[in-house]
């Protein structure tokens, strides 16, 4: 027969899923196991207790009439028992105008503190909504006090109706009672037993010990101040409940706290990356490291991000979970609340400031902002809008440190992708005097890829994490074995031999060995069996015993952890259900409903939700606090090795169908959203063989790379089209094919990479011919000038150009035909011939003054402005010069408004006027700056420079 423990366990599972399985079936499943657990008379359990009171009610109630104060009392009652029983608690009774409830009542659930918590956070937003009410019809506000512990009581059933009429007693009661009255109004005061479980979900300030009654030394209350943005999973360490200390790092572990007070102290950066093997401990570290700035007294801004196993999906992903961390974004939210959440906080720190700064930081890492007014003119400059994006996230940083030093915590940086890395090291170097402190997490793998990283970092340290000696291993084995009475020694040395020094290794041996039945578990003491020991195969490695886990789970609880590992290390319940034999059905059948979980075969939803709770227990894979997508539970595998080791287990045919319905899930559940994971969608249909879908989305995906210059994800991407689209003489793949070659052409020219963009813009042409497009030819024409241009090879940039010319003549294509007669104009000023320059140059001012076409009259007027200096036309140059300036300032084109200035200055220059050269040159350096544009710095500052050596000779 199932004892208490068992049954409550499953109550908890089961009550857990009430929002999807609904009321009814919850309800049916819960009356048996509840009347069983109500024959139990009495129980000592640990629970977590809330008590509220309101504040100053009763003088206030004794000027009302009775009848008011009885409604009052009731709307009051109403909404904070909606609050507590919707997060699972239990109203234990009401005295007066105050409220007892009790989490883990009666079944107890994991994480009952953290219920309560929320509870109270919602209590008192519940009370805020009725005061407005008051406040709006009767003149007046109520005020509320919560105190919260946590610990042991006896628990009484009093025979009436199974499962709800219970007492409670016990010190942990009184606790919680003391805290309420030395609570502040409006506030939600908890003692250290209940922060614990607590403190990587909400943001907490420590207050003066308080001097409780029949306590003989004062206790530690923190006072909650909110749900923190947003959450990781605790990288626990233990087996079946046995939480062990960390072991053997407290050198690490003391070196990242004298990082963070020297941070402190010094106002300067620190860059600590701790590098390590898999399982070495890495994040288990870090987690040490965190709680014990949870229990100091100084604040910290904490920014944490996680680079998933998919380096080329996303550009700047690392950014975006670092900024979505922070700001409480998740996937789920819709693009407008995405932008609005970013908005306000970077506000938040920025001040008005950050209104115009959000737009270029959210259009980096991925938030269409291209509607903003801050962008117009720029969104085809990739390169500028992403400097100044880089300026702008070092300038959250140096607002954010002002009051507080700042902690980024950076983990798996070994699959970050490039351009998030070079977002971090110019953080690092633009940060330097700031109070920062960056830990990056990191297998040794990161430097076979880049090899120089931290090299030349303000402050950088590496921390490289050795494996445990023998002595640490056995401490650990004996603290994860200390309910195992007399643990025999051969088996202590079994688990330390075959771990060598790997805490993870240790964990899943011990795990593997109480599977199969070597250790016997209970929930007192734990016994081994000799005979299984002595015939024991243990795996000689990690990858090993892994595998074995993995072979001794049932068929049910295999499949739904092998579909899990095809959508990702961090997958939804929602997803993994989806992932089956009847997946393409069931989508079809939720496409006809609004809900798109209606129709999910309920069998299905309960199997996979049992295997899901399964695992868990077993510690194969973690839960999410927070999902980024609204109806569906959000998980992780507990390690990365093991997701890796359970996706290579998938067979291949059901592999493809997998990654066909997860890419699929995604479209369906992200929404408006849905470009910002076009390269994991590219690379589900991909992996699904499914090319042409996969060529489309990852098109898709190098355009928005491309679009805010993060040039190996673009370049990257397109290639991937160009090998998955066939090369034959189909108009369709053709024009496809133009399109990737035009942007990978475009990516290499920017990088200098000149030869390889002319092969690119050459192969362009032909697939442009192929398809019979003349714009794209013309456009592959163009793309060849530019590359000529920049080589410096300015005849045959001509040659290109007049072939852009012609087309665009024939088929009116007059954007293209403008661009081609400015290269044009440049390349014939460059060969000495400026009378047909300032010709071109004519030709293009006219063309896009009928057009309205700003941008090209800008650069026309520029390039004008340049002929006439150079004719000695100071007058005519300033006044074309000064045009390109106004409409280059219109369109927040801050680099091409520096490089006019720097041209007006040489102007001013020529013709005498230092004064007016030298303020030319000052603000196109002060904007060089701003925006971090090394070149323009340069040019601004050579010509401060020249200007006054010219100045200083005597005449």
């Amino acid at each position: 027969m199932p004892n208490r423990e068992d049954i409550e366990q499953t109550i908890a599972a089961i009550e857990a899923r009430r929002a999807v399985l609904g009321d009814a079936l919850t309800d049916a499943a819960l009356a048996p196991l509840r009347q069983h657990l109500a024959t139990v008379d009495e129980q000592r359990k640990q629970v977590t207790v809330l008590f509220a009171d309101m504040v100053g009610f009763t003088a206030t109630a004794q000027t009302m009439d009775p009848e008011d104060v009885r409604d009052i009392i009731r709307a009051y009652f109403g909404r904070i028992s909606e609050a507590i029983t919707r997060h699972g608690g239990w109203i234990e009774k009401f005295i007066g105008d105050a409220v007892m409830s009790i989490f883990g009542i009666p079944a107890a659930r994991e994480r009952d503190p953290e219920y309560a918590v929320r509870a109270a956070l919602d209590m008192h937003a519940a009370l805020e909504e009725l005061n407005e009410e008051l406040q709006r019809t009767r003149g007046i506000r109520l005020g509320m006090r919560i105190g919260i512990n946590t610990g042991p009581v006896v628990v009484t059933h009093l025979g009436g109706r199974p499962g709800e009429d219970f007492a409670a007693v016990g010190d942990a009661i009184n606790l919680a009672s003391r805290l309420e009255h030395a609570a502040p109004t409006g506030g939600v005061l908890i003692a250290y037993a209940t922060y614990r479980h607590i403190r990587s979900v909400f943001d907490v300030q420590p207050l003066p010990p308080l001097s409780v009654k029949g306590k003989p030394e004062p206790i530690e209350v923190y006072l909650v101040r909110g749900a923190r943005p947003r959450t990781f999973e605790t990288v626990g360490r233990g087996v079946q409940g046995v939480q062990t200390p960390l072991v053997g790092r407290e050198a690490d572990l003391a070196r990242l706290g004298e990082a963070l007070e020297a941070v402190r102290s010094e106002r300067a950066v620190r860059v600590i990356t701790v590098v390590g093997d898999a399982g070495v401990g890495k994040s288990r570290l870090l987690e040490e490291f965190l709680d014990r700035i949870d229990l100091s007294t100084g604040g910290v801004w904490l920014f944490r991000g996680r680079a998933g196993q998919e380096p080329g999906r996303r550009p700047y992903a690392l950014i975006r979970d670092l900024l979505a961390f922070r700001f409480q974004i998740h996937d789920s939210d819709r693009a407008a609340e995405a932008r609005q959440k970013l908005e306000a906080g970077i506000g938040s720190f920025m001040g008005v400031a950050g209104i115009e700064r959000a737009p270029f930081i959210g259009h980096l890492i991925g938030f269409d902002f291209s509607a903003s007014p801050h962008l117009h003119g720029i969104l085809d400059n990739a390169r500028q809008l992403r400097d100044r994006a880089f300026h702008y996230l070092a300038q959250l940083f140096e607002a954010a440190t002002d009051d507080h030093p700042a902690l980024i915590c950076l983990e798996d940086i070994h699959w970050a992708d490039d351009s998030s890395l070079d977002a971090i090291e110019y953080l690092a170097r633009a940060c330097a005097q700031l109070p920062l402190l960056i830990v990056a997490l990191a297998r040794p793998v990161l430097f076979e890829r880049r090899a120089v990283w931290g090299q030349g970092l303000p402050g950088h340290e590496l921390l490289a994490l050795r494996p445990l000696v023998e002595g640490e291993s056995r401490q650990l084995v004996a603290e994860l074995l200390r309910r195992t009475i007399d643990a025999p020694q051969a088996l202590v040395d079994l688990v330390v031999g075959r771990a060598e020094g790997n805490p993870f290794y240790v964990e899943e041996l011990i795990k593997m060995l109480i599977e199969d039945g070597v250790i016997v578990t209970g929930a007192g003491e734990w016994r081994v069996e000799p005979a299984r020991l002595a015939s024991a195969r243990v795996p000689p490695t990690l990858t090993g015993v892994l595998q074995a886990r993995l072979d001794a789970l049932s068929p049910d609880e295999r499949a739904v952890l092998q579909r899990a590992s095809v959508v990702g290390r961090v997958f939804w319940d929602a997803a993994v259900d989806r992932l089956s034999a009847d997946g393409r059905r069931a989508r079809d059948a939720a496409r006809r409903q609004s809900d798109p979980r209606a129709t999910r075969d309920m069998a299905s939803i309960m199997r996979t939700l049992r295997s899901l709770e399964t695992l868990l227990e077993k510690g194969l894979i973690l839960r999410r606090a927070v999902s980024s997508f609204d109806g569906a539970q959000e998980y992780s595998f507990k390690h990365a090795l093991l997701h890796q080791v359970t996706y290579d287990s998938v067979l291949r045919r059901p592999r493809r169908q997998y990654h066909t319905q997860a890419g699929e899930w995604l479209i369906e559940r992200s929404g408006e959203r849905v470009g910002e994971y076009a390269g994991l969608i590219g690379e589900h249909f991909e992996l699904a063989g499914e090319p042409e879908r996969a060529a489309d989305w990852y098109a898709r995906a190098g355009r928005q790379a491309q679009a805010i210059y993060a040039s190996e994800l673009a370049i990257g991407s397109f290639q991937k089209v160009l090998a998955l689209l066939p090369e034959g003489r189909e108009v369709a793949p053709a024009m496809r094919r133009a399109a990737a070659y035009e942007g990978l052409g475009e990516m290499l020219l920017w990088q200098g990479r000149y030869n390889e963009a002319a092969e690119e813009y050459a192969a362009m042409r032909v697939a442009a011919e192929t398809a019979g497009d003349a714009v794209a030819q013309a456009r592959a024409w163009y793309g060849l000038a530019e590359v000529r241009e920049r080589q410096g090879d300015f005849h045959a940039a001509l040659e290109s150009a007049a072939q852009v010319e012609r087309i665009a003549r024939v088929i009116g294509a007059q954007t293209e035909l403008a661009m081609a007669l400015l290269l044009e104009g440049w390349c014939a000023f460059q060969i000495g011939d400026t009378a047909a320059a300032l010709a071109l140059g004519e030709q293009v001012l006219l063309l896009a003054t009928e057009y309205d076409a700003t941008r090209e009259m800008a650069r026309a007027l520029n390039l004008l402005g340049v002929i006439h200096k150079a004719l000695g036309q100071h007058a005519q140059a300033i006044q074309s010069m000064s045009g390109a300036l106004e409409l280059h300032r219109d369109l927040g084109d801050r680099m091409r408004v520096g490089g006019t200035l720097n041209n007006l200055g040489m102007t001013a220059e020529a013709r005498g006027d230092g004064a007016a050269a030298a303020a030319y040159y000052g603000e196109a350096l002060a904007i060089a700056r701003e925006i971090k544009d090394r070149e323009l710095e340069i040019l601004s500052l050579q010509n401060l420079a020249a200007l006054q050596q010219h100045t200083a000779e005597p005449s």
